[in-house]
C-alpha cells in the first residue's frame, strides 16, 4: 500500500537507482521548472521509499545531550521526481508532497523506470541504462556460471534470486518492461542493453541536449552533430541505436589498424551523413546502407589503406546524399516520408517533375491539377456525361 504525506526537503535524497542520469544542471530549462513550480506548486508526487530499503546507504540519527534536537539526517530516498525536487528547493519549498513505496533495489528501479517513461520524462539512453541495471540485478554472476561480474556501482543484496540462464534475465526484462515474452520484446531489450554499453560518447547522441557534459557537447561539435538535437523517438523505440551499435561493432571488428578509432569513425560518419532536412528513419537507412558499403571496402583494403578507405567511402556516400536531397527535397511532399526508400525516393522524383512538368509552385495545386486531370481521363474512358 503507498501512502501520501508531506516531508520536508532534508528528508530526502535521491536515490542510487533513479532512472535519471542528470537530475539537475541548473540550466534554462531547470530554472523554468522551478519558475512554474514556484508559481503553481507540484502538480504530481515526488515517488520516494524509506532509505533503510536502499542497500548500502544507512541513517545517522543525531542525538543531542538533552534528547531534544530534532533529527534531520535523510530519511527517504527518491525514486522518480529528482528533477523536480531540486526545482522546489530552489523555488523555496520546505517540505513536497510524496508517495511512500516500499521497495527493494529491483522494484525500485523498475517503479523509476515505469514512472519516467510513463511521464515520457526520459531519453532514449536513460531508459537503456535503467534497463541494464535491472539486468544486472538480476543476471547470472560469473561466479554461478553466469556471463561475467557485476559492475561495483551496481547494488547486488536482492529479495529474490538470480536467474539462472542469461534467456531467463532477458526475457523477465521483456514482460516486465513490454509486457511480453516473444522474439521481437526479447531482440528490443538486447537492443537496450547494446546501447547502455556503448561508449559514453555515442551514449550522449541519445541523450537530451540538456543532459550532455559541457565535454559531450564539445565532442559532438567537433564532428559537426547539432548539440540541440537528440537521436532516438525518446521513448526507446526507435532503431538508429540499432544502426550506431551496428556500425560501432562493425567498425570494431573490421578496422586493424590504430589509425582509425571505432568511435571517433561513428562519429565522423554520423556528422557526415545527418543534415537538418533529414527524418531519423532517412539517418538510420543512411547508416546501414554505410555500413554494408565500407565493411566490405576496408574487409578488402590493405590493412595500411584502410583510413584512406574509410575516408573515401564516406566522403562518397555523404555525397550521393546530398545531391539527392537537392534534387528531390525542395518538392517532396510529405516531409516526414523517407526520401531514401526505394519507392518512396521514385515518388519523391516524380513529384518534383510533375510540379515542374505542370507549373505548380505548391504541393496543394499540383494535388488539384493531377485530381482534376484523372477525372476528366476517368470521364473519357468511361464514356460519362
Amino acid at each position: 500500500m503507498i501512502e501520501r504525506a508531506e516531508i520536508s526537503v532534508e528528508s530526502l535524497i535521491v536515490d542510487p537507482l533513479q532512472s535519471r542520469g542528470q537530475p539537475w544542471s541548473g540550466d534554462e530549462t531547470d530554472q523554468q521548472l522551478a519558475a512554474s513550480i514556484d508559481e503553481d506548486g507540484l502538480y504530481h508526487d515526488i515517488l520516494v521509499r524509506p532509505l533503510d530499503t536502499v542497500e548500502g546507504v544507512t541513517t545517522h540519527t543525531s542525538d543531542s545531550a538533552a534528547g531534544s534536537q530534532e533529527n534531520t539526517d535523510p530519511q527517504y530516498a527518491i525514486i522518480a521526481g529528482s528533477r523536480r525536487y531540486h526545482a522546489a528547493m530552489q523555488a523555496g519549498h520546505e517540505t513536497l508532497p510524496c508517495k511512500i513505496l516500499t521497495a527493494d533495489d529491483l522494484d525500485a528501479a523498475w517503479a523509476s523506470l515505469k514512472e519516467n517513461t510513463d511521464r515520457r520524462d526520459l531519453s532514449e539512453q536513460e531508459i537503456a541504462n535503467q534497463l541494464n541495471l535491472i539486468y544486472e540485478l538480476v543476471r547470472p554472476r560469473a561466479d554461478d556460471g553466469g556471463i561475467g561480474d557485476v559492475p561495483n556501482d551496481i547494488p547486488t543484496a536482492l529479495s529474490m534470486d538470480r536467474f539462472e540462464t542469461e534467456e531467463a534475465a532477458l526475457e523477465y526484462l521483456a514482460e516486465r518492461y513490454y509486457g511480453r515474452t516473444d522474439d521481437n520484446a526479447i531482440s528490443l531489450i538486447e537492443g537496450h542493453l547494446r546501447t547502455a554499453n556503448l561508449p559514453p560518447v555515442l551514449q550522449a547522441l541519445f541523450k537530451d541536449s540538456e543532459e550532455r557534459t559541457a565535454r559531450e557537447k564539445n565532442a559532438l561539435d567537433t564532428y559537426g552533430i547539432d548539440t540541440r538535437t537528440t537521436l532516438g523517438s525518446g521513448e526507446g523505440k526507435s532503431g538508429t541505436s540499432r544502426e550506431v551499435v551496428a556500425l560501432h561493432d562493425a567498425l570494431t571488428e573490421e578496422l586493424a589498424t590504430e589509425e582509425v578509432d571505432a568511435t571517433d569513425a561513428v562519429l565522423d560518419t554520423v556528422g557526415s551523413l545527418q543534415h537538418d532536412e533529414m527524418s531519423e528513419q532517412e539517418l538510420r537507412r543512411s547508416l546501414r546502407d554505410f555500413r554494408n558499403e565500407v565493411s566490405a571496402e576496408l574487409d578488402s583494403a590493405a590493412v595500411d589503406q584502410q583510413r584512406q578507405a574509410f575516408r573515401e567511402t564516406l566522403q562518397s556516400h555523404a555525397e550521393e546524399l546530398r545531391e539527392l536531397h537537392v534534387e528531390v527535397e525542395p518538392q517532396r511532399p510529405f516531409k516526414k516520408v523517407d526520401v531514401l526508400g526505394p519507392k518512396t525516393q521514385r515518388h519523391s522524383r516524380y513529384h518534383a517533375r510533375a510540379m515542374q512538368a505542370r507549373n505548380r509552385d505548391s504541393h496543394s495545386d499540383l494535388v488539384r491539377k493531377l485530381y482534376t486531370e484523372r477525372l476528366e481521363m476517368l470521364a473519357e474512358e468511361r464514356g460519362w456525361d
